[in-house]
């Protein structure tokens, strides 16, 4: 039965609500359309970023949100994530959404043979890359737990299959995933939804700074059944179907958005339209 209270720009309205993004360092993070979009559809948003040095790469971003919250975190110290939550309570009150779009492994761990990786680089990458989602959750948790919520994550393919070149940041994105089923299994008495998005190689800063991310890319747009390039907005359009009401029935998820690559068993020339 359809309830004819809702209709599609109630279902897309975000008035009062609030989310918390981290990981925005620029106009080409995926974080950042999620956070234009919410805002855009009337949510008020607080960026997380790493240290204040990152508030500079980020140029003009906070003066095109409607009275965002800038706050510093390292996810890597649980004082800062306690004292990011703290602000983020005493600013808003509750959050509605949480975006972890937060990714790192040391460069040199691109550049050599897997075997080689050390403990020391493995511990780095999954503490800031993997269980960062898990502290972040916590912290959200109270001021979620009484309204629902939703909480999203941004993984890739290369948690799931052997992406040569992602190399260690695979082995965080596997863990990512699984990460995101077990908490929206904890959480869901809460209404708390947990989902992942998996786009397909985008030019983030992060991702550009891998070796070889353009033959990544340009293999993904070719063999891909969409074969269409994929680009942070693409995500942001996901983001805000699953933050909506529409997606009240949907958590423990991975969203891929990349034209249809990871249904593909065997990279072989597509036909021609």
């Amino acid at each position: 039965m359809v309830d004819r209270n809702e209709n599609v720009g109630s279902l897309l309205d975000f008035s009062g609500k609030t989310a918390l993004v981290a990981g925005v360092l620029d106009e080409n993070s995926i974080g950042w359309p999620i956070a234009k979009m919410l805002n855009d559809g009337g949510a008020r948003i607080a960026l997380s970023i790493q240290r204040r040095a990152v508030r500079r790469m980020m140029g003009d971003i906070p003066d095109q949100l409607n009275n965002p919250l800038i706050a510093e975190c390292d996810v890597s110290k649980d004082e800062q994530v306690e004292r990011l939550f703290s602000q983020v309570e005493q600013e808003f009150g509750h959050l509605d959404y949480l975006i972890h779009s937060i990714a790192y492994a040391p460069p040199t761990s691109f550049g050599q043979r897997f075997v080689n990786i050390s403990r020391a680089d493995f511990a780095l990458a999954m503490d800031v890359s993997a269980y960062s989602l898990i502290t972040l959750a916590r912290g959200a948790f109270p001021l979620m737990k009484d309204r629902g919520g939703c909480i999203l994550a941004m993984t890739y393919y290369a948690g799931e299959k052997v992406i040569p070149g992602y190399q260690l940041m695979s082995i965080t994105k596997a863990a990512l995933d699984n990460i995101i089923k077990n908490l929206a299994f904890d959480l869901a008495p809460h209404r708390i939804r947990v989902n992942g998005l998996s786009p397909g190689p985008t030019a983030t800063k992060a991702g550009t700074s891998i070796p070889g991310f353009e033959i990544m890319q340009n293999h993904m747009r070719e063999y891909a059944p969409l074969r269409e390039e994929i680009r942070n907005t693409d995500a942001g359009k996901v983001a805000l179907f699953l933050c909506s009401p529409m997606a009240e029935k949907i958590t423990g998820e991975i969203v891929h958005i990349d034209g249809g690559y990871n249904i593909m068993g065997m990279t072989i020339t597509p036909p021609e339209a």
